[in-house]
């Protein structure tokens, strides 16, 4: 097997045991062997089996307002036309000229009144029509050669797109019960106050095991651990099921509490804990933020105005994941989308987007992304070194802590993509 940072095999000639012999080396309770995290073959069959089986958020309604706005979702090797159509239609074109497959789009985003090929010149409608095709035979049919199509969702804002060949894994099955959260948040008339793009040289499974612990949360991150309750990293940092059993017992009281305070200000209650034979590993974790914070800035004062159906200032933040690959976090007057988009063996697209009440008017940019910016080209460096350190001869599996817990869950999850089950650890 290699593990360089060439050219993936395209889907369909991936060898379809290469995880089965990998799977069966894997302990639960470890982290995994070094080709999961390098090997070209592995991630073609991620992007097969699992990336390209999922809805993936592609972003965010307020980048297509208007009608002929567009912009480009990369994932694997396939660049997405994300565009909007129409007044009430966005739409989702894979970026491949029907003519030799040269790409329509060049730009990352931008605004067209039609779809035009620079190569010879083929244009087609924001519907995805072919209109203009120059001097082709007699008997070639233009109606037969639209664009393909991407499966799109639009869901309280988030634009969602699968890459399935075959009907995608029903959409309103899997998130229509995130439902109360988003629409409490104010996510579909949110805007975009802020983003920023951090292009990561690792794995997408070492961007996301970082992202579902807080085990480095104190020796990596003190930004974020100023904005939090000591007590509550430790049993929630990463959600549900991320922390030593006694100290989410220890903390719960006090989460119980802010629960019943929270709830007289309109925010609705619950939590969200999805298994590894569930269809995205969803996660939604609402606690309280450091005592005597509004917001999660340096100060704890809010950086913009009450985001949604807020009716005050609780002094909490939400967690939401609706699957590895697609974050959300939320305090109470700005919110922050993570997008974990895998590009290769060695790299990922880690795309942060920060989203404001549509009818903010004054945002402090440079104190509202504060946090998660220092946090995250923190996360940048230290997944690129553990990728690195991973390439060496001398690294083995190693054995997790007890704070860790999510990402053994993670695990569970990915090897049930495949079909497999991950083994009980050995004692070391």
């Amino acid at each position: 097997m290699s593990h360089s940072n060439g050219v993936t095999p395209p889907n369909g000639v991936t060898p379809p045991n290469v995880i089965a012999p990998l799977a069966a080396k894997a302990k639960g309770g470890y982290s995994l062997e070094r080709e999961f995290y390098c090997d070209d073959t592995v991630f073609a069959a991620d992007v097969e089996q699992v990336v390209g089986r999922k809805w993936l958020v592609a972003g965010h309604v307020d980048r297509v307002r208007d009608k002929g706005d567009y912009f480009l979702f990369k994932v694997g090797h396939e660049s997405i036309i994300i565009v909007r159509s129409d007044e009430s239609t966005i739409s989702a074109f894979y970026n491949v000229c029907r003519h030799r497959g040269s790409l329509i789009c060049t730009e990352s985003q931008g605004k067209v009144a039609r779809l035009t090929c620079g190569y010879h010149a083929w244009t087609y409608g924001l519907d995805g029509a072919l209109l203009a095709a120059r001097l082709m035979p007699a008997d070639f049919s233009k109606k037969d050669n639209g664009l393909h199509r991407c499966h799109v969702r639009v869901f309280y804002g988030f634009i969602f797109i699968n890459l399935s060949d075959q009907e995608p894994v029903d959409f309103d099955a899997s998130f229509g019960d995130l439902a109360p959260y988003l629409d409490f948040h104010g996510f579909a008339d949110a805007k975009i106050a802020y983003s920023k793009s951090y292009p990561t040289s690792a794995n997408w499974k070492l961007i996301v095991e970082n992202f579902v612990e807080c085990y480095h949360c104190g020796p990596a991150h003190p930004e974020f651990c100023s904005m939090h309750p000591p007590e509550a990293l430790i049993a929630f940092g990463a959600g549900p099921s991320s922390g030593p059993a006694d100290a989410v017992e220890k903390y719960l009281p006090t989460v119980q509490a802010w629960e019943r305070r929270a709830a007289t200000l309109g925010r609705p209650i619950g939590t969200v804990d999805d298994g590894p034979t569930s269809s995205h590993l969803r996660l939604l974790l609402q606690r309280t933020i450091r005592d005597g914070y509004e917001s999660e800035t340096q100060d704890g004062r809010p950086a913009s105005s009450l985001m949604g159906k807020r009716l005050g200032f609780d002094q909490g933040r939400m967690y939401l994941s609706f699957s590895p690959f697609s974050q959300l976090v939320a305090t109470n007057d700005f919110a922050v989308l993570f997008l974990f988009t895998p590009r290769g063996p060695m790299q990922t697209d880690v795309d942060l987007y920060w989203l404001v009440d549509g009818k903010a008017t004054q945002v402090d940019v440079e104190r509202m992304i504060w946090g998660w910016d220092r946090t995250t080209l923190q996360d940048k460096e230290i997944t690129e070194n553990n990728q690195t350190g991973i390439l060496s001869k001398r690294y083995q599996p190693g054995r997790y802590s007890e704070h860790e817990r999510r990402v053994v869950t993670f695990h569970q999850w990915y090897f049930s993509q495949f079909g497999h089950a991950l083994t009980a650890h050995e004692s070391a």
